[in-house]
C-alpha cells in the first residue's frame, strides 16, 4: 500500500507547487484537498480506501481562514485538484470553481433527501455530503447546574444561584453571524427567500434587538470568540455554551460525565432553529474521459458506505448521512447523542445560493456598525440590505457585462 501524504497548507504558492509536482508521477492518483479542520477522520477514510482499492490518494489539509477566496483564485488559473472537501454552500459557486455535476450513480440513495440536497443548486447536484449536522446546540456543565434551561427567561432566574465570580453564565462566538441565525429564525427572519436576500425586515430588527439585549445585560461576552468560548466552558467559567457538533469529541475528552447537551432555549414560546449544513465532496473539471474518473467514482461510493460512515461517526463525532449507520448509532446512543439528533431535526438548511456568501458579509458589516459605531438596529439592517443589494448588482454586472 502506498503511503498517505498528509500536510497542512497555509500558503497558496506552496499548495500549487505540491499540486503540480504530483502530476509528474506516472501512476495516476487522486489529488484531494480537505478543508475540514477536524481532519483525523478524513485521514482514516483515505487510509481505509487505499487498503481496499489499491488506489492512491494524495491528501492535503487546505486550512485557510480565507478558504473561499483562495479556492476561487486557484480556479481562475485552473489549478484546483481532482477532489475538494468543502462546506456545502460552496456548490453555489459551481460556475466560478468549475464544478461538474455529480453522476447519478455516484450517490447513495439511502440518504434523507434534504441532507442530499445540501449539495444541490440550480437543479443539479454538485456535491456529495458525507455528514449531516454542523448545527448549533446548547452545551451545559452538569456539575454546575442540575437541569438545563429550556427558555432564555429561565437563564436569568438561574443566574442568581451561580457563583459570584462567574461573570458570564453563557458563552458563544457572539460576533460570528452563524450564531445569530437561530435567533433570527425564532422571530421569523431568514437571510434568503429563494435567491433574494432579505435582511431589512421587522423580524430581523426584532432578532437583533433581543440579541443585543443579551449583551447589554452581561449575559454573554461579546469579545469571546469560538476558541475562547470553548476554553471558558471547559474550565467551568461559564455554565452554558452554544456551539456545534464539531466540538463534541473535544468536550467529551476534557469534561467526561460533566458534559450535558440540550436543545437551544426558546425565546418565550418561539423556537430557535439553527442552520444545518454539511461538507461535501466536489469535483472541479470532472471528465468521463479522464483516467481518474473511475477512481473518483470508487472513492465517492466508498465514502458513503457503512464502513466509511462509521469512521465519520466514531472518529469525527459527526452524524452520518448513511441511514444504516445513523440508525445503528441511534439504537446505541447516549442521552447527549439523542439530543444532537433531536436538534438536527429542528434545523433549517443553509441555502446553497451564491447569494448566501453575500448575505454573510452584509450581515457582518451591519452588525459591526451596531456593536461598535452606535448604529441603531434599524440603521444596521438597512445597511445590511444596501450592502447586499449593491454586491448582488455588481456580481450580476460582472457576469453579464452587456446588461445595463
Amino acid at each position: 500500500m502506498k503511503k498517505l501524504t498528509q500536510c497542512t497548507l497555509f500558503i497558496i504558492p506552496f499548495v500549487v507547487n505540491l499540486f503540480f509536482s504530483t502530476q509528474l508521477w506516472a501512476t495516476p492518483k487522486i489529488i484531494f484537498w480537505n478543508a475540514h479542520q477536524h481532519a483525523n477522520y478524513v485521514v482514516k477514510l483515505v487510509e481505509e480506501f487505499q487498503k481496499s482499492s489499491a488506489i492512491e490518494v494524495e491528501l492535503y489539509q487546505f486550512l485557510s481562514p480565507k478558504l473561499r477566496d483562495e479556492v476561487l483564485t486557484q480556479a481562475r488559473t485552473n489549478q484546483l485538484p481532482d477532489l475538494l472537501y468543502v462546506p456545502g454552500d460552496f456548490v453555489g459557486l459551481y460556475r466560478e470553481i468549475n464544478l461538474t455535476p455529480v453522476p447519478a450513480d455516484w450517490q447513495n440513495t439511502d440518504i434523507e433527501p434534504r441532507v442530499r440536497d445540501a449539495g444541490k443548486v440550480d437543479g443539479n447536484y454538485y456535491g456529495v455530503p458525507l455528514f449531516q449536522g454542523n448545527h448549533l446546540m446548547l452545551f451545559y456543565n452538569r456539575s454546575l447546574v442540575e437541569k438545563p434551561i429550556a427558555t432564555w427567561g429561565e437563564l436569568k432566574t438561574q443566574m442568581k444561584d451561580f457563583p459570584a465570580d462567574m461573570q458570564y453564565p453563557i458563552t458563544w462566538n457572539y460576533r460570528e453571524m452563524y450564531w445569530l441565525v437561530p435567533f433570527m429564525s425564532a422571530f421569523g427572519s431568514w437571510p434568503l427567500e429563494g435567491d433574494k436576500i432579505t435582511l431589512d425586515t421587522p423580524q430581523m430588527q426584532q432578532a437583533l434587538t433581543f440579541y443585543k439585549a443579551l449583551a447589554n445585560d452581561n449575559v454573554v461576552d461579546t469579545n469571546c470568540d469560538h476558541d475562547c468560548s470553548v476554553e471558558r466552558f471547559k474550565a467551568g467559567k461559564s455554565v452554558y455554551m452554544i456551539n456545534g457538533d464539531w466540538v463534541i469529541r473535544d468536550l467529551e475528552k476534557a469534561m467526561g460525565d460533566k458534559l450535558g447537551i440540550a436543545m437551544l432555549p426558546k425565546i418565550g414560546d418561539k423556537v430557535m432553529r439553527p442552520m444545518f449544513s454539511s461538507y461535501v465532496l466536489a469535483y472541479p473539471n470532472l471528465s468521463k474521459d479522464s483516467l481518474k474518473f473511475e477512481m473518483l467514482k470508487k472513492f465517492t461510493q466508498f465514502a458513503q458506505s457503512k464502513q466509511a460512515q462509521e469512521i465519520i461517526r466514531d472518529q469525527g463525532g459527526l452524524m452520518p448521512v448513511n441511514n444504516q449507520a445513523l440508525t445503528q448509532d441511534a439504537r446505541a446512543t447516549t442521552e447527549n447523542n439523542k439530543v444532537v439528533i433531536k436538534q438536527m431535526r429542528s434545523t433549517k438548511t443553509m441555502p446553497t445560493s451564491p447569494n448566501m456568501s453575500i448575505a454573510w458579509s452584509a450581515m457582518s458589516k451591519g452588525f459591526n456598525r451596531l456593536m461598535d459605531h452606535n448604529y441603531t438596529v434599524q440603521q444596521s439592517v438597512q445597511l445590511m440590505q444596501r450592502v447586499a443589494d449593491r454586491e448582488v448588482k455588481r456580481r450580476k454586472k460582472v457576469s453579464n457585462p452587456s446588461d445595463k
